[in-house]
């Protein structure tokens, strides 16, 4: 891909969590444009390549396999079929549509018109429209090229502790950071729910772990083949010098990330942060790990964490722990949303009506009013029937085998950089998978955005190359 559609996919990652994790109708519609600019230099490159199929650019493929290309336009498919008028017998059929018929009876002409599955056909073309950047990044992250992937990760890595900074400086002196969010206490960088945060950086904690131990193992490279320094020119020498401290540097980040997500109090995104970085350390090698086992690995992780847990402190955390009363609440929602989801199936309620529908479900025991039902896949499961089983299904297909292929080509060579870099986004997309289950990650654009990004970059082609094991190590190959 060329620069333009690097700088606008960076542009894309980088703006989505700037303003409340761009849940705000504004810098939603921001989002919506540089996504419909990045799919169509996208589809710009594809069209060229099939066009010019005899020079292909080496590195990527000229057409998309029929799974990605079924999962990228996915949002779009759910809108084009809840939103098809119908005639008025099919409607009188449709699951859960009887009070909404009933309604119609009091009109003179309601029953005359054709009408889709959407309860809220405005809802539903707004989530349509939400789902192109979504689109647009998973395509970017699994079109794009080796080394620009890299540079799209860093450019994340350095953005997660970017929000970590703030996370802590808001949840130690100053108030005025929170821009008027109530969260007081509690980390939340530039989005508007603490949870949010926390899942945010727990997508990016493996990559940075990989960033880390990439540039650890490019400095031991260099360092066993610089024994000679003599006739080096002064440049070189403070080149070498830079990149000396580029893993420490990391390592400063990966200290500040877990210690934001500790003082986001989020009790399941840190759970799922921990989770995905204990499996990043153990099982994403970038080496022979022959001489240090399991058991040193584990008490490497269990000592920097208490580290990070002194300088931010436990009391928090703990006082949510013991008095964690919402939970009832929680399940509530979850009841409520459940008998929603089984009245409208299979056809489900319409993407994005959850806000109009829930209210008719909601129990009695449940105060106040839900705008989310707090458990992201339960919602689409009650707004799209069907129509999110089938896709949900493909990318579990998907996903699971691309799991099974790379653990394995990884256990073959574990110094392949670009099969733990694959390992690393499959770990950052695990950790949102886990979080989503209790909380609406995927309903917050910048969340959504990074996980399809995530996504993409996990089921690219794999890349294995007999050259990959003669070159030096740390090397990066084009997918």
């Amino acid at each position: 891909m060329g620069p333009v559609c690097i700088f606008i996919g960076c542009f894309l990652l980088i703006a989505a969590p700037l303003i409340r994790g761009g849940n705000r109708h504004v810098a939603l519609v921001i989002l919506e444009v540089l996504a419909l600019l990045l799919l169509l230099i996208l589809v710009s490159h594809w069209v060229f390549r099939l066009m010019n199929a005899a020079d292909p650019i080496s590195g990527t493929e000229a057409k998309l396999p029929v799974s990605v290309f079924f999962l990228a336009l996915s949002p779009l498919g759910i809108g084009i079929l809840q939103l098809t008028p119908l005639p008025p017998f099919i409607q009188a059929v449709l699951p859960g549509q009887d009070i909404y018929q009933a309604a119609l009876h009091a009109l003179p002409t309601g029953l005359d018109h054709w009408r889709p599955l959407s309860v809220i056909p405005d809802a539903t073309w707004l989530s349509v429209l939400a789902g192109l950047p979504l689109t647009a990044a998973f395509l970017m992250g699994h079109s794009v090229a080796q080394r620009q992937l890299v540079f799209l990760i860093q450019a994340l890595v350095l953005l997660v502790s970017t929000q970590a900074v703030l996370g802590l400086m808001q949840a130690s002196l100053f108030r005025e950071l929170y821009f008027g969010a109530q969260a007081y206490g509690r980390a939340i960088g530039t989005f508007a729910n603490p949870n949010h945060l926390a899942n945010y950086i727990s997508m990016v904690l493996p990559l940075t772990i990989f960033m880390m131990r990439l540039a650890a193992r490019r400095r031991s490279s260099r360092g066993d083949q610089g024994g000679v320094t003599r006739g080096r020119s002064k440049s070189e020498m403070k080149g070498q010098n830079w990149r000396s401290i580029i893993p420490s540097f990391l390592l400063g980040m990966l200290f500040l990330q877990l210690a934001a997500l500790l003082a986001t109090l989020s009790r399941a995104g840190l759970g799922v942060g921990l989770f995905v970085t204990l499996l990043a350390v153990l099982f994403v090698p970038l080496a022979e790990t022959r001489g240090r086992g399991i058991g040193s690995r584990v008490l490497v992780i269990l000592i920097f964490c208490a580290v990070v847990a002194a300088s931010v402190g436990l009391g928090g955390l703990l006082d949510r722990i013991g008095g964690a009363g919402d939970q009832s609440t929680r399940w509530l929602m979850y009841e409520g949303a459940w008998q929603a989801a089984l009245a409208f199936w299979p056809t489900g309620s319409g993407l994005g009506t959850f806000l109009g529908v829930f209210p008719r479900y909601q129990p009695q025991q449940l105060a106040g009013f839900a705008a989310d039902a707090h458990s992201d896949f339960l919602q689409l499961l009650m707004e799209c029937g069907l129509f999110f089983v089938i896709p949900a299904g493909v990318a579990l297909w998907l996903i699971a085998s691309r799991a099974v292929a790379v653990a394995r080509c990884l256990k073959s060579d574990p110094s392949d950089t670009v099969l733990a870099l694959q390992a690393s986004c499959g770990l950052g997309l695990l950790a949102v998978f886990l979080h989503s289950w209790v909380d609406f990650n995927l309903r917050i654009p910048a969340n959504a955005i990074l996980a399809a990004f995530l996504m993409g970059a996990f089921l690219r082609p794999l890349a294995l190359k007999k050259s990959a094991r003669t070159e030096a190590p740390g090397t990066l190959h084009p997918a």
